[in-house]
């Protein structure tokens, strides 16, 4: 190992400079190298006793202390400490604190290869090679301390040392063959500091070096506490602005390739790595799989609700990941992290699916996806709520990994890929007769009655899983009617219960009913327009909810569109609107329904038809009225006016409703929260390696970075030829003439 001397420009900042101090002297071998204090005529008469007492105290290690005649700045102290050493120099700013073995690792990276001039290491405060955030100053990260945020960020490296086009003189490694080359700083040019050292890294670049950035590395820089304004004769902004004139003069190329540097930030895999780490820092981990997602958790489809409702509470002491199609290519894989300080999209990636269908099984691309991310994380738990647009693979590196697995049955997809269950416009009953063959091709393109071999690979998919979930009773008898051996828990969804207004229109003499959510026709749409259609003069029908149909969007003299509604606001709608019944005619077996929960928080009945968890849920309570599934419209008119007609039921049922207990969300939160925590391993948390994904994601997007900046610097080349020609000079002059002319 070389030696290697430390060079502290110090200039007041008291407290700051001998916790720099305190650090060196624990962080670093002083018997081999030597630190070199030099003040620079601080004002503050407390600094050169300080730094004395250290030096005496620590006599048996190598400390210098110089002290300036007269104030001469941070550049020409720095040059003063370059001139006494006559090894290769660390120059560190007294407002920094280094840390474990920090001085081995940047030599190491020095000498990795023989043409590298300068290495800087990260930082919290250094422009280019800040972190977590690039190009501000950031503050410790929350549940940190110094030493432990460098010994994460060292996990996190992969001892890259990528190139940079300048280095930063907070804490700076200079080689001495280089300095005995191309000199020192230019102290006359940029005198009381601010891009000497940008000067000096170009200035290398000139001669064929190289700059680079220690990634494994982390030094504590407080910013801008030495050296301060009032050290100079001119203000920091000014500084700033006159010396990037100066070189932009001089190095108009590598400023400009420093620039796009900011631009595009080429290391930005590693600080995204450093981020998501300190995300999921002594968290575990839960990796969650749905059919659809949406960054800002903005969604109206019942199954990411319910998700969201679990993320929001889980996020709190877990970490938690969502894997789901983007919404505007299903082959592209789209990954979210979210816990109570981070929440944002982390990959986006490309599989080798065309034309994803919903009955694929595998998938290498997307296989090769799951994989890595299994080995960066290391999930605790799988939850998956959702297989459509993705594939099984996910169960078979589930056990390979050893992860506890959850399955929450939303829908009837592992029944059939139909989803709905709809066959020719009507519910598909299991063991009923029917043509799969021509539905499947009708729905999705499938040439071949594959039913049978879908339900034979669903069921083993199933037996695989630890726990599975649905959330009603019915959804759990319709799948053991299908698969006899699986084991199923109902855990019923929660709802934010809100506080509910008294309707001021009890005496309304017309008779409001009502039809709520996302009207399409699995939903209902059709019933809805042929009530309508059919009008009675003392109903009115509403629509509190979304839909495509242009019909249901125009209101009528018995209908009125209220459209989208906000998640909580059902309640109050109903009942501000003086709705006395809602109607609920899907079609098909709901697994839930969380418009009839909120139905149920207005304290209003409801009509349905006998199939699914709405109608077990309405007759378990005796909260409503259920109806043959083959009920004509006529027929659901004449029932809607008895009921209305029969005070006695109806007001029995508003006292059942009265009674009601609605299960909140906290409740199921903390139900899916306890099962987490039962089937979590102990064991240490590790550090996760997000490079192969963070590469996936590169190689996918085709980035194109090297060429592109090849191909910038050629063209800034070509530029400044073309401005030294005689054509140019003569181009300039014609300029100026028709200018002269237009005036």
């Amino acid at each position: 190992m070389k030696k290697v001397d430390i060079v502290v420009p110090i200039y007041n900042a008291y407290e700051y400079t001998e916790e720099c101090i305190k650090s060196i002297l624990k962080y670093t071998n002083l018997n081999e190298h030597t630190l070199l204090l030099i003040n620079d005529k601080s004002p503050d008469e407390k600094i050169m006793p300080m730094l004395e007492k250290y030096a005496k105290e620590n006599s048996n290690k190598n400390i210098v202390v110089l002290e300036n005649e007269e104030n001469v700045g941070f550049v020409k102290t720095v040059n003063r400490g370059m001139k006494y050493s006559k090894n290769d120099v660390i120059l560190l700013n007294s407002d920094t604190e280094v840390t474990r073995n920090w001085l081995e690792k940047i030599q190491e990276c020095a000498y990795s290869n023989e043409y590298i001039a300068t290495v800087t290491p990260f930082t919290n405060n250094g422009t280019i090679f800040s972190v977590p955030n690039f190009g501000v100053d950031n503050q410790m990260p929350e549940g940190f301390t110094v030493e432990e945020f460098a010994d994460l960020l060292e996990k996190c490296s992969e001892n890259r040392y990528p190139e940079v086009t300048t280095g930063n003189g907070y804490c700076m490694y200079i080689k001495r063959d280089v300095i005995e080359q191309i000199g020192i700083f230019d102290d006359v040019t940029f005198e009381k500091g601010y891009g000497e050292e940008n000067d000096f890294c170009y200035r290398a670049l000139d001669y064929g070096y190289t700059n680079v950035l220690c990634d494994n590395t982390f030094i504590y820089h407080k910013g801008t506490q030495s050296f301060k304004k009032e050290n100079m004769s001119k203000s920091r902004a000014e500084l700033v602005k006159s010396h990037m004139k100066l070189l932009k003069a001089k190095y108009p190329i590598y400023v400009q390739k420093t620039d796009n540097f900011i631009i595009r930030n080429p290391y930005r895999e590693i600080q995204d790595n450093i981020a998501i780490n300190i995300a999921i820092h002594n968290k575990k981990k839960i990796l969650f799989l749905i059919n659809e997602w949406q960054e800002n958790m903005d969604m109206t489809g019942g199954t990411s609700l319910h998700l969201k409702d679990i993320i929001n509470k889980a996020k709190e002491d877990m970490a938690c990941f969502v894997v789901a199609p983007n919404s505007l290519d299903f082959s592209t894989i789209d990954v979210y992290l979210y816990t109570n300080n981070y929440r944002r999209k982390i990959y986006s990636i490309k599989t080798q699916i065309t034309d994803f269908g919903q009955t694929v099984y595998t998938n290498n691309s997307y296989k090769q996806l799951i994989e890595k991310l299994f080995e960066a994380y290391k999930f605790d738990i799988l939850h998956v709520h959702h297989f459509l647009y993705q594939t099984f693979d996910v169960i078979d590196i589930a056990k390979k990994y050893g992860t506890y697995s959850i399955i929450s049955l939303h829908d009837m997809y592992m029944l059939c890929p139909s989803i709905n269950m709809i066959y020719e416009e009507k519910y598909c009953k299991i063991n009923e007769k029917r043509d799969c063959a021509k539905c499947l091709n009708r729905i999705h393109g499938i040439n071949n009655n594959m039913i049978n071999n879908w339900k034979m690979v669903c069921e083993k998919i199933l037996e695989k899983f630890d726990k599975i979930i649905v959330p009603s009773e019915n959804t759990k008898e319709r799948y053991l009617e299908e698969y006899k051996n699986l084991n199923i828990d109902v855990i019923e969804h929660g709802v934010n219960v809100t506080k509910v207004s008294k309707s001021e229109n009890d005496e309304d003499k017309i008779n409001n009913i009502a039809f709520v959510g996302v009207m399409v026709p699995h939903k209902g749409s059709k019933i809805l327009k042929d009530m309508i259609q059919n009008k009675h003069d003392n109903i009115k029908i509403h629509l509190f909810g979304s839909t495509q149909d242009k019909k249901l969007m125009r209101n009528k003299s018995n209908y009125i569109y209220h459209g989208k509604y906000e998640r909580e606001e059902l309640p109050n709608l109903l009942v501000k609107n003086n709705i006395k019944l809602v109607c609920i005619f899907s079609p098909i077996p709901e697994t839930y329904s969380y418009t009839l929960t909120e139905t149920f928080m207005a304290k209003i009945p409801v009509i349905s038809f006998d199939i699914g968890a709405v109608a077990e849920r309405i007759q378990k309570d005796n909260l409503g009225w259920i109806i043959d599934l083959n009920t004509t419209t006529n027929e659901i008119y004449k029932k809607i006016n008895t009921i209305l007609n029969d005070k006695k039921d109806y007001n029995k049922k508003k006292e059942n409703l009265e009674k009601y207990i609605i299960k909140s969300t906290q409740q199921m939160q903390n139900e899916y929260k306890e099962i987490y925590a039962n089937n979590i391993k102990n064991g240490s948390v590790k550090i996760a390696n997000t490079y192969p994904i963070l590469n996936m994601q590169k190689e996918n997007q085709g980035y194109k970075l090297e060429t592109f900046e090849a191909n910038y610097g050629k063209l800034i080349r070509t530029y400044e030829k073309l401005r030294a020609t005689i054509f140019w000079r003569a181009a300039k002059k014609v300029r100026r003439k028709l200018r002269e002319i237009r005036k």
